[in-house]
């Protein structure tokens, strides 16, 4: 099954046959050529490339109704760039007619602990999509702080300054929630639960 990476790449190589190594890592945002012949060796493995000299050649496979999303294991500790390649885990393939639009903005985290319980227990594997905008009151989001990153229902309360907003757990009788405040980076808003 190809990435969403991969196919951005088989369709600029269906583009343009003689683009450089160098020139596909700059369009599909990698920041190593070697990542880019990583793909490429896939491409060719799976019978979507053939080489030709230093020319690539599609195959015209047709590439199936699957999208893969990005799964990015549990949400844990650390202030690395999460949604980094190298930190990506593995695909799931979804069925595309099924998913949101657009799809390159989403991804799969796994719930680690009982904060959001009852309605998202450990283990249960989250879709997300990336977002820049603050979602709507009520959405369970992804968050970063220093200590981590936590998957939390965003609340609204009023103070003297008018409203503010918080992090919420479901689980209020364990967890006390915390200020959505400049400390606090609102990664994604939660799209499904599989």
């Amino acid at each position: 099954m190809l990435s969403a990476k991969q196919k951005q790449i088989l369709e600029l190589v269906q583009q343009n046959p003689q683009i450089t190594l160098a020139e596909l890592a700059k369009v599909v945002g990698l920041k190593s050529v070697s990542t880019v012949h990583v793909h490429i060796r896939k491409l060719i493995k799976e019978n979507f490339l053939e080489r030709n000299g230093h020319a690539l050649i599609a195959t015209h496979r047709p590439v199936d109704e699957f999208t893969p999303i990005p799964f990015y294991g549990f949400a844990q500790c650390g202030d690395t760039d999460i949604f980094a390649e190298e930190n990506i885990v593995d695909y799931v393939n979804m069925p595309t007619k099924f998913l949101p639009t657009p799809t390159q903005d989403l991804f799969f985290i796994k719930a680690k602990g009982d904060s959001m319980e009852p309605t998202i227990s450990d283990g249960d594997m989250l879709m997300f999509r990336k977002t820049n905008e603050l979602p709507s009151v009520g959405s369970v989001v992804l968050c970063r702080r220093e200590d981590g990153l936590k998957i939390k229902r965003l609340g609204q309360y009023n103070t003297e300054n008018g409203p503010a907003y918080r992090l919420v757990s479901d689980n209020k009788a364990k967890y006390e929630p915390f200020p959505a405040d400049a400390s606090v980076e609102i990664l994604a808003k939660l799209v499904r639960m599989n």
